[in-house]
């Protein structure tokens, strides 16, 4: 299991000591290995304290190039399992986690399982975070039953490889994912997509859950603009050798799509007030979209 922290070192105490009442399948063995993204606060030693009285299978490494990417990068490598499982520092995983990621693996012909990522809100959800945004805070409930993805819509923070298919496909990229300036993401879903591409089996398993915990700081509108901002900013810093239609340096269908987006915005002003956030969200992702293609063409 992989577990990568940058400057979480109360929620990462937490995370942890979740990890020593899990129930271990019989005739299986686990280590978990916990990578230091570079921290500045006391992760260290929170680590080490864990480390040292817990009785587990715990290893630290310090990971100093900044970004999930490379720290998730840095678990892989130090891995010695056939399942490497992931998830991160704010998260309280299920007493029965580790057994049924097994189990999904045992009883399913996978590549990949993903699982429940359920919240534990530290305040109470407010009404304006619909369920369709809950994305944004890493939450994912596909219902009770267990099937194959078509479509990479599991998220890293439950997730867990069979450790052969990162040597045939490579592992994640470090273009993606979060650091200490930009709240990016994709590296988990470019990855699944990538082994669904390719026609490795991905599954949704309901039983395999883990808990998010949601601080207040983000559950708050400015935390989501923030989000989607920084998502606009991705896919322009991305883009590459664009074949769009381009007006002033800007790719023409971008461009029309937040126009659509700023007529609907509008047009639904007055008549579907509980739309409003949505639509300003996506017109928000577009302005760092175009805005960060602006400072490309100017570079």
């Amino acid at each position: 299991m992989v577990v990568c922290t940058f400057n979480r070192c109360k929620t990462l105490q937490r995370t942890l000591e979740s990890f020593r009442d899990i129930s271990t399948p019989e005739g299986c063995s686990w280590e978990l290995i916990l990578v230091d993204n570079n921290s500045k606060d006391k992760t260290k030693m929170v680590a080490e304290e864990f480390q040292e009285e817990c009785g587990l299978n715990v290893e630290y490494v310090f990971e100093e190039n900044q970004g999930l990417s490379h720290a998730r990068n840095r678990g892989i490598s130090q891995a010695r399992g056939e399942i490497i499982a992931f998830t991160d520092d704010d998260v309280i995983v299920d007493r029965h986690w580790l057994a049924n990621i097994e189990k999904a693996f045992r009883e399913y012909e996978v590549s990949c399982v993903g699982g429940k990522i359920l919240p534990i809100w530290e305040i109470s959800k407010p009404e304006w975070l619909r369920q369709d945004l809950h994305y944004i805070v890493a939450l994912l409930d596909h219902g009770d039953k267990p099937f194959y993805l078509k479509s990479p819509t599991i998220w890293g923070a439950n997730f867990a490889v069979k450790s052969e298919i990162f040597e045939r496909y490579g592992v994640f990229d470090i273009n993606l994912g979060r650091s200490a300036k930009r709240l990016f993401a994709g590296e988990d879903t470019e990855f699944v997509r990538r082994m669904l591409n390719a026609g490795e089996k991905v599954l949704y398993y309901p039983h395999a859950v883990v808990y998010h915990c949601i601080p207040r700081e983000r559950i708050s509108k400015k935390y989501f603009r923030r989000w989607k901002y920084d998502q606009g900013v991705l896919r322009a810093s991305l883009l590459e050798n664009s074949r769009h239609k381009k007006y002033m340096g800007i790719p023409y269908n971008p461009m029309l799509d937040f126009l659509k987006s700023l007529i609907a915005f509008f047009r639904d002003l007055r008549y579907l007030p509980r739309n409003r956030f949505v639509y300003e969200l996506g017109m928000i992702s577009y302005i760092g979209f175009i805005l960060q293609i602006i400072r490309n063409n100017k570079l």
